[in-house]
């Protein structure tokens, strides 16, 4: 048999055809966009940890050495940190006291033996207590006048007189004489066992804290010959 027309698509085929034919725009788009706006997103991310960590450093360091200075320079004013040598600051009321090298008491009719030095001298030495205020410094000072009759030949006229500087800082000094107010006999006095039993008169001044602390007292003396003898020497 043969066709005479041209062949012709029923209407049922044609639309499928064009129905299940792919669209390319579609497919290509999607997926260009969602890899284009997940890079973006996540970039600022980063950069906000970065800027948030790094103060993390510097004060500290600052408020520490500020703090390191006050300390030292506090510690380097005002009065020592304590007192030895027979200072008690702590004393309710300001007094002194005198002792003499064995630890006993001095007053009227005490007697004040005569001692070798650690310096190697003679002395009548005074050991003293006393306290009841803050003196702000390692020393303080007593005035003394000691009068012997018949022996007062010192150049001021008296058998000892004169101001004593007196350690009370508890620093460990190379030198000196501490925790002692001597007495000096003069010069001039040749042999030591001549004023052995005469009696001193004892004067002594400490100014405390606007006021003038005083120990007064009549004492015999004792520098018997068996020891004046034996000599003095450096140490004692």
């Amino acid at each position: 048999m043969r066709l005479d027309s041209p062949l012709t698509l029923p209407p049922t085929i044609l639309a499928c055809a064009l129905a299940c034919a792919p669209e390319a725009a579609t497919t290509t788009d999607q997926p260009t966009g969602s890899t284009t706006d997940d890079t973006t997103t996540s970039a600022p991310a980063t950069t906000d940890d970065s800027t948030t960590d790094a103060p993390t450093t510097g004060a500290p360091t600052t408020t520490d050495a500020t703090t390191t200075t006050g300390d030292t320079t506090s510690e380097t004013t005002g009065s020592p940190a304590g007192y030895c040598w027979g200072l008690d600051d702590d004393a309710p009321e300001p007094f002194l006291e005198l002792y003499d090298h064995q630890g006993n008491p001095l007053a009227d009719g005490v007697t004040l033996p005569l001692e070798c030095g650690v310096q190697g001298l003679w002395m009548f030495g005074l050991y003293p207590k006393f306290g009841g205020w803050d003196p702000m410094d390692d020393s303080v000072t007593f005035t003394l006048t000691v009068d012997v009759e018949g022996f007062n030949i010192n150049p001021a006229g008296h058998f000892f007189s004169g101001d004593v500087s007196y350690y009370v800082g508890c620093d460990d000094l190379i030198g000196g004489v501490f925790g002692v107010v001597p007495v000096l006999p003069p010069d001039e006095l040749a042999d030591l066992s001549m004023v052995d039993g005469l009696t001193a008169n004892m004067h002594v001044e400490l100014h405390a804290s606007g006021q003038t602390l005083t120990f007064d007292a009549m004492m015999p003396l004792s520098a018997p010959t068996e020891l004046t003898q034996e000599g003095c020497t450096f140490g004692g």
